[in-house]
């Protein structure tokens, strides 16, 4: 096994755990970390994600199992990068988040508006970070259907994100308004 397979082997690890571990210490608390699923993009997106999963642990196990396009060696450095970054921002937005983390929105959520730590520098980090893994996995493994799956998963994603601010804007009014007004959608601050 290569070092960029071991490598992506890890934060793929270090990422789906975070985000199972999440998930398991919300349901311990009573709450439902997962609500998607109400219709037909968060359907698209349950399936996107667990599928990605998949994929991309495929890939970085087996390599050549799935026809790919010619890598250089830069590519998997970059790419591991990408997947650094990317498992940074998820585990300091599920933090930052506490109890606040969902997948998914719906009107009985009890929630508060996150907007210290990582929230800062970005409305949507959790997303972020899924964003990075996907891009950065598929330059450390450029077959088809990892391509194939991020460039999905990324529409997707900026799909969800739309959907989940207009209930926030809905949820808190004039508190989320000026929180946009302050911070970017992926990344910054105005």
């Amino acid at each position: 096994m290569k070092y960029y397979q071991i490598a992506a082997l890890a934060l793929l690890c270090i990422f789906y755990i975070t985000y199972i571990a999440k998930m398991l210490l919300l349901k311990k608390q009573g709450i439902k970390g997962s609500i998607l699923g109400k219709n037909a993009l968060e359907k698209a997106l349950l399936i996107v994600t667990y599928g990605g999963a998949a994929v991309q642990f495929l890939s970085a196990l087996f390599p050549n199992l799935i026809w790919g396009f010619p890598s250089f060696l830069t590519m998997h450095e970059d790419g591991l990068i990408l997947m650094l970054f990317g498992v940074g921002a998820f585990i300091a937005a599920v933090a930052n988040m506490q109890n606040n983390w969902r997948a998914g929105f719906n009107n009985e959520q009890n929630t508060k508006l996150v907007t210290h730590g990582v929230y800062q520098f970005s409305r949507n980090p959790a997303f972020v970070g899924f964003d990075l893994l996907y891009i950065g996995c598929a330059f450390v493994f450029p077959n088809v259907l990892n391509i194939a799956i991020t460039l999905f998963a990324l529409v997707l994603f900026h799909l969800q994100i739309l959907s989940e601010e207009r209930f926030l804007v809905l949820q808190f009014g004039e508190e989320y308004s000026a929180y946009c007004k302050k911070v970017m959608r992926y990344f910054g601050r105005r």
